[in-house]
Formats: C-alpha cells, sequence, structure tokens
C-alpha cells in the first residue's frame, strides 16, 4: 500500500512538520510575554530607558534566523519525503506493466519522472523559503473597524513595547489588565505566513504550523498525481481507484474505495460541488490509475460497506444527532480551541499575568472534559496529539 493510501502514516508524518513549527510558535509567545513582563512594575524613566534597550536587542532577529534553519530542516526533509511517495506509487505499478507487456522502469532510472518530482519540490520550498522573508512572517490583529490586519514579526515586537511603555507611563493601576486583550490576540493569532498581497491589510494569512502541514501534503498529493497520470498514459489506463478512509464526509462515501472507468469518474466527479481529491476542498482522498478487470481493488465489498457504516451510525449528544463524521469536525472544532486556550496560558505564564493564567486554564479544563465526554459518546478516539501544545504545562487554579 503506499504511503498516501496509509492514513494512519500520513497523518503521523504530516503532525512531524506541525509539531516543529508549533514548537516555534511557543517560543515566539513567550519571547513576547517575556518582554511584556519586563515593563511591569517600572517607573515611566525606567520604562523609556528599557524600552530603547529592548528595540536595539538582536531577539527579533535571532527568532527570525531561527525560522531560516528550521525551514531549511524541513526542506531536506520534503525532499526525502516527495522521493518514497514517487518511488511507492511508481512501485505499485510493476505488476501491471507486466500485464500490458510495458518495459517497466524504476523511479531511480526513470529520468522524465523524476523531473516531474523536482518540479514539485520546487513549488513546495517555495513555502519554505516565504517564511525566511520577515515581512512575510507576523500577527493578525482586530483593528478598530474588526477588520483583521496583518503585522510582521518586527513591528508586533515594536508596537508591544510602545503599547508597554504607554501603559506604564499613562499610570494604569493594573498593568496586566492593560496588556490583557493583546496578549489574548497575540496567543489566538498564533505565527502567521502573510501570502498574495501587496499591503499587509488585505491578503491570506495562515497559521505558520497549518501552512506548513498543508504544503506538505500537497507537495505528496502533486507528486502522487503526476505519477498516476504518467503511469496512466503508458500503461493505456483505463479506470481509476479511490483511496478510502474513516470517517468520510457524506458525499464523497458511495465513491470512497471504488473502481471506475475513467469516463464514468469524470462525470461523478464533474456533478459533485466538492470534487473527490480536490485539496481546496479540504478532500483527503487519493486518485490511483488502474486496469479495470486487472487491478484487485484495494478494498472488498464487506470492507467498504462496515466502513460507509461506521460512518453513518448516529448518536445524540446535548440534544443534537450527529454521524460519526460529523461528530470528526466537532472534536477538530474543539481540539483547535483547546489549543488556542493553550497558547493563551504560555503567553499569560511568560507575562506574568496570573489572572490570565487561571482563565485559560480553567476553559482548558472544561473544553478538555468535554472532548472526552464527547468522543467517548461518539466512539471516536480521543487524539491526544492532537492537544498537544509544545511548551504547556497544567497549572492548578484555585
Amino acid at each position: 500500500m503506499p504511503l498516501t493510501d496509509d492514513k494512519e502514516k500520513l497523518d503521523s508524518i504530516l503532525e512531524l512538520f506541525y509539531d516543529r513549527f508549533d514548537k516555534y510558535n511557543t517560543k515566539v509567545l513567550i519571547k513576547l510575554g517575556e518582554a511584556i513582563k519586563q515593563f511591569d512594575d517600572l517607573t515611566p524613566s525606567q520604562a523609556h530607558e528599557l524600552a530603547q534597550e529592548l528595540k536595539y536587542s538582536t531577539d527579533v532577529d535571532e527568532l527570525l534566523n531561527e525560522l531560516s534553519k528550521i525551514s531549511g530542516k524541513s526542506m531536506k526533509d520534503i525532499d526525502k519525503l516527495l522521493e518514497k511517495v514517487a518511488e511507492e506509487n511508481v512501485g505499485f505499478a510493476e505488476e501491471y506493466y507486466k500485464v500490458r507487456g510495458v518495459k517497466y522502469v524504476p523511479y531511480e532510472d526513470n529520468v522524465q519522472l523524476q523531473r516531474y518530482v523536482r518540479a514539485i519540490k520546487g513549488e513546495t520550498y517555495d513555502t519554505f523559503k516565504n517564511l525566511a522573508k520577515s515581512k512575510n512572517v507576523g500577527f493578525t490583529f482586530k483593528d478598530k473597524d474588526d477588520k483583521t490586519i496583518f503585522k510582521p514579526l518586527k513591528t508586533v515586537y515594536r508596537d508591544l513595547i510602545d503599547e508597554a511603555v504607554y501603559n506604564v507611563t499613562s499610570g494604569v493601576s493594573d498593568y496586566q489588565s492593560a496588556m490583557r486583550n493583546t496578549i489574548r490576540q497575540l496567543a489566538d493569532s498564533g505565527i502567521k505566513v502573510h501570502e498574495a498581497s501587496a499591503t499587509y491589510t488585505s491578503g491570506y494569512n495562515r497559521r505558520i504550523d497549518s501552512t506548513v502541514r498543508q504544503s506538505v501534503l500537497t507537495g505528496m498529493r502533486k507528486v502522487n498525481i503526476a505519477i498516476q497520470e504518467e503511469i496512466g498514459k503508458e500503461l493505456n489506463a483505463d479506470g481509476v481507484e479511490i483511496s478510502a478512509h474513516f470517517p468520510c464526509a457524506e458525499d464523497h462515501l458511495p465513491y470512497q474505495g471504488r473502481q471506475f472507468s475513467k469516463k464514468a469518474f469524470e462525470e461523478i466527479n464533474s456533478s459533485l460541488p466538492r470534487p473527490i481529491g480536490d485539496e481546496g476542498y479540504n478532500c483527503g482522498h487519493f486518485i490511483y490509475q488502474i486496469i479495470l478487470g486487472v487491478n484487485q481493488p484495494s478494498y472488498t465489498k464487506k470492507q467498504l460497506d462496515k466502513l460507509n457504516s461506521q460512518t453513518l451510525e448516529e448518536f445524540e449528544y446535548e440534544g443534537k444527532t450527529y454521524n460519526k463524521y460529523e461528530a470528526s469536525q466537532v472534536q477538530r472544532k474543539l481540539e483547535t480551541e483547546i489549543r488556542k486556550q493553550k497558547d493563551r496560558q504560555i503567553i499569560a505564564k511568560a507575562s506574568g499575568d496570573k489572572e490570565e493564567i487561571g482563565n485559560a486554564q480553567a476553559k482548558i479544563t472544561q473544553l478538555t472534559n468535554k472532548y472526552n465526554d464527547f468522543s467517548k459518546k461518539a466512539s471516536l478516539d480521543a487524539d491526544k496529539d492532537r492537544l498537544r501544545v509544545s511548551g504547556y504545562r497544567r497549572t492548578k487554579v484555585k
């Protein structure tokens, strides 16, 4: 079975890249929180003096240099990963070359396929090269008109220091309370990558860990498509097989794991609002070129019936009815909210805001209990890895 058709292995690989950049996100939040903490209990003159010292420090440059190193390491890992995907796709089709009487050329000797993969690697590398550009990495905030704006990390750091000085010199009664909205926005945003815009007030912004995860998956998918299309041409393939996973969205449920003629598949896919295999619609399926009547299906009818019936199993929770796929989407939302609160707790600790530490920890406990209870009622695994945030340590709350 190719790697791209093994959801468990695929998720494990993607999580490795995700975790690497999640750790970086935590490091940046802690650094910003520590800067906030240094201004607590200072006099105005001390605050101004510290501000000048911090603004001329190399803290942000060091963070950006570290990101460049992490990106470089990830590019090397992606190189190996995409080569593996290509080799497996070609190797999986070897026996069918014999059936067709077509000469089989292994990937390591196939210059044309290697050229395709190099081009895809280049596209994937572009994402990581963008991470090394300081203007593309930063945070998003809500402005006075509630519009989302992006600020590069260097700008965020300077603005944060200016805000801290302002709150000290204006004589606020509670410095930590005055800074609380800012640390919440920093945590909720997380380090983001800014793309496709000449200005910072528009464009597309996505968390850096999610950007990396999606970029790796996209690279794997493109290699799969390129190799499969070439194999299909060489073997004169007349059909396709769709991968299968659990739980599956209902619109793709009737088709996953099955084989179709190319014509039938094109008709089916063109009729679907959310095409199968289209990453833009968050589809996790992969498509493989086959020879109808020769390629044995990867799944039996019994196996597919079981997968599909499990997906459609319903249960009630707090007055609402869910099937397993809908339940998995609720899990993802809860996981995202739990990680967000953990980021809030981390930066609150670094900034010394005890009240916000308590607020975040209480929500983490409440949401985690709900997540575990919901997963149990849904008979779905509670994935602790999806709740993990680098640097988070539980704090006792009175």
